[in-house]
């Protein structure tokens, strides 16, 4: 199991196991991502896991996960929400007012 280098989609470089998807780390350089993915090979070999040659991968880029979308799809989501519970408590008190409910 290989550490691949390999240009990220948006800036800079990443750090990459060959079997998983998401990057173990971004930097800003390709030495700097190198570097990372040696240091992290060897701590590997260290724990026994095994022999991992570092490939830097120049043809291919590393695309986005789909969770690190940003702050935008939690900031709408929340604001859906909180327009949901003020329309339920609008529901409620006029339905209460009309009704003289509780009086």
């Amino acid at each position: 199991m290989a550490i691949r280098v390999v240009r990220n989609e948006v800036d800079g470089w990443d750090v990459v196991r060959e079997d998983e998807n998401s990057a173990m780390s971004n930097h800003a350089t390709r030495e700097e991502a190198e570097e990372a993915a040696r240091i992290r090979s060897e701590e590997d070999r260290l724990n026994d896991v095994g022999d991992e040659p570092v490939v830097v991968d120049t043809e291919h880029v590393h695309p986005l996960d789909d969770t690190r979308q940003g702050v935008k799809p939690a900031f709408l989501a929340m604001a859906g929400l909180l327009a949901v519970v003020t329309l339920i408590i609008i529901v409620l008190a006029l339905t209460g007012s009309l009704t003289d409910f509780g009086s």
